[in-house]
């Protein structure tokens, strides 16, 4: 259930514990800063020292305001927080911000501190911001709040942006105005005590203000949630998020290449594209973005035209558009013969439109509304030459207008200049982004394409499937009993067959006349390997021996198993035949990350994998669109496709034994790590040929 933060980030009255008249204290600024921000309610300084601060009156105590209080801010030292916090408590004060440092950022005795000051929250049920933390701002115009010691008040605006960092988040903050980018919420998250990211997300997502949210995150405090608030946000409203830091990689050494593989950051990335945010990795991509996202408008698909008085910078956006997979097309007849009503001979009427130095405002307005008819967004570059038809400002009065034609289309503005001119003033107040370069401009309609992208696979159907959970729990559980590890082929293939996971056609034997009968009901030619769960890699060891094309042959490998099986001490191993399987190789796994839970791998197979890296990760539970795009993101996909007289491979049970994979993961969490390598993948059916399961 989602907290109510209302009082929080909307109060009434605001006491400020620790204000002091003297400069520099860090609670005097915050007492100043909700001054100068035109804060419509009370004020009220605490702190015994003083009668007055600022020429309002102080009290020595909040026990001693009068009425009830909305928000207390406390600046003061860590050693007077807990009991502060009782106090508060007492009088009723439900939201605090604690500015404090000192806690589990600070050592043992810091970590003891903060674990004290978690137990009151839960035990008075407060909402609490931090401690160490800068504050929180909000600018819009029924609120005024800076209860923060930042420097920078936004102007207000669509955009919330929630930090973990309280220094790197004044820095945003700055590079936010200075970009004119309407940011109206700031919360600086601190140790995250009380409130995390989650519960700002979960408000959030019913504020009808906020029509995008940036996070700066370092870690997730839970990512289940997170994944939750998230999936449901960017249905509606897009969620940009920088990450950095790394998760914490296990300690264990692993069996797996699924283990081997995955990286800290590629679980992120995974998990971020899932949840449907947005992912920037710099603070230049962040503002790309936010300028493009604030005015809350998607395209509906991926085609844009593109319109400048810059033949050349044109050439360049079409050049980007086709490096991130936006569409040019060319103009219908139709278009070109009303483009030719107004423009000038010159002019070149393919798509981007050149309408060459000499074009006027009414040329960029006239050229925009005919474009908008052909494309789902438009890049309008305008570079003022030195023979001027127009002042800049009535050009972006026009383009504007030319924008408003079709307000359900994106219109990005690239000016060839960082100047900060009234014109581009302008362009920003009617929340149209602008950029100084081409390809930014273009950027920044590719995370907009990919919002479009993310909201719509929401809407993409999911078939319901059931699974035999309880069939493979049974042969889990007698595993463990028995105090394996690891398992047989045979146990894998019951687990994964009540996945609804295909396994390739075996037999388990244990002698040669056995092998004989088997390799009957097979078929040659086959493939004959030692199997026992104390085996991880069977290659490593010669256990594996292919291509078996008569009996004759067969006993003499059967022997010759046998003896490596003996020799290498495994008196549990067996003889495991299997059909010749020919195809496409390709790896699926399983590892468990300390903070994401089950992640299950994808890529192509066999000795290769651990040199190529090509692989995708996913973190359960995975759907069949998040299959999909994790199949169709690897780098040798094209592989995957009809291939020198190979028909190309259905993908539809690619995509299946993926959700089957991660859905397994979720329901048996003694598993530690899945290595199937290789499956191989036929033109319609793909099917486990070697297992690796760890307990």
């Amino acid at each position: 259930m989602a907290k109510d933060l209302q009082r929080l980030l909307s109060p009434g009255s605001v006491a400020v514990v620790g204000a002091s008249p003297k400069p520099g204290s860090v609670g005097g600024e915050i007492l100043r800063n909700l001054q100068r921000c035109g804060f419509p309610g009370a004020i009220l300084p605490v702190n015994p020292k003083y009668r007055d601060v600022d020429n309002l009156p102080c009290y020595s105590a909040v026990s001693e305001i009068p009425g009830a209080v909305d928000l207390a801010v406390l600046a003061i030292n860590h050693d007077l927080v807990l009991d502060e916090v009782e106090a508060c408590a007492a009088k009723g004060i439900q939201n605090l911000v604690i500015i404090t440092a000192g806690f589990k950022e600070s050592g043992s005795v810091g970590v003891e501190r903060e674990r004290m000051l978690r137990d009151a929250i839960r035990r008075h049920s407060l909402n609490v911001v931090g401690p160490n933390c800068m504050g929180i701002i909000n600018s819009s115009a029924s609120a005024r709040l800076n209860a923060s010691f930042s420097r920078w008040f936004p102007h207000g605006g669509g955009i919330a942006f929630v930090s973990q960092s309280g220094s790197l988040g004044e820095t945003l903050l700055e590079c936010f105005g200075d970009a004119g980018l309407g940011v109206s919420l700031f919360i600086n998250l601190g140790n995250r005590a009380g409130l995390s990211e989650n519960d700002f997300l979960a408000h959030l997502e019913a504020d009808p203000e906020c029509s995008a949210i940036f996070l700066y995150l370092e870690s997730f405090a839970e990512p289940r949630g997170f994944r939750d608030h998230v999936e449901r946000i960017s249905r509606t409203k897009p969620v940009v998020v920088l990450k950095a830091g790394r998760t914490e990689a296990g300690a264990a050494a692993v069996a797996s290449h699924t283990g081997s593989l995955a990286s800290p950051d590629a679980i992120v990335e995974a998990f971020l594209n899932q949840c449907g945010a947005i992912r920037v990795t710099t603070m230049q991509e962040t503002l790309t973005a936010l300028r493009a996202m604030e005015r809350g408008v998607l395209p509906r698909g991926r085609r844009a035209v593109i319109l400048t008085n810059a033949g050349g910078a044109g050439i360049i956006a079409a050049d980007a558009c086709e490096r991130v997979g936006i569409d040019v097309p060319s103009l219908s007849e139709e278009a070109k013969r009303r483009l030719a009503m107004f423009l000038p001979a010159e002019a070149g009427l393919g798509n981007p439109i050149d309408m060459i130095a000499t074009a006027g405002a009414d040329d960029y307005r006239s050229g925009l509304e005919v474009g908008l008819t052909e494309a789902d967004a438009a890049i309008v570059i305008f570079r003022p030459p030195i023979v001027l038809k127009d002042a800049p400002e009535a050009v972006a009065t026009c383009i504007i207008e030319g924008a408003a034609t079709a307000p359900d289309k994106p219109v990005l503005v690239c000016t060839l200049s960082e100047q900060s001119t009234p014109a581009v003033q302008r362009l920003r107040a009617a929340r149209l982004p602008v950029y100084a370069m081409p390809e930014t401009a273009v950027d920044a309609l590719a995370a907009l394409d990919r919002a479009r992208r993310i909201r719509e696979s929401w809407q993409a159907p999911e078939v319901a499937r059931t699974f035999d959970s309880a069939r493979a729990r049974a042969v889990l559980d007698r595993v463990l009993q028995e105090k394996r590890s690891g398992l047989f082929f045979e146990e894998g293939a019951e687990i994964l067959s009540a996945y609804e996971i295909p396994v390739c056609a075996f037999r388990c034997v244990g002698s040669e006349d056995d092998a004989v009968a088997a390799a009957t009901a097979l078929g040659y030619p086959i493939v004959a390997k030692i199997d026992s769960p104390r085996l991880l890699h069977r290659f490593e060891h010669g256990a594996v021996l292919t291509g078996i094309a008569d009996e004759e042959e067969l006993r003499k490998v059967v022997a010759r198993l046998l003896d490596v099986a003996r020799r290498s001490d495994l008196g549990d191993a067996q003889i495991l035949l299997q059909e010749t399987r020919r195809g496409r190789e390709l790896i699926y796994g399983v590892k468990r990350d300390p903070a994401f839970g089950p992640v299950a791998m994808f890529g192509l197979g066999g000795t290769f994998v651990e040199a190529l890296h090509d692989v995708a990760f996913s973190v359960a539970p995975v759907n069949a669109y998040q299959a999909m795009a994790a199949i169709r993101s690897i780098r040798s996909f094209r592989l995957l496709e009809a291939f020198r007289g190979d028909a190309a491979v259905d993908l539809g049970p690619l995509v299946n034994l993926l959700t089957s994979l991660s859905r397994l993961a979720l329901d048996l969490p003694e598993i530690s790590e899945i290595d199937l390598n290789p499956v191989i993948a036929r033109a319609r059916t793909a099917a486990a040929v070697d297992i690796l399961i760890k307990l």
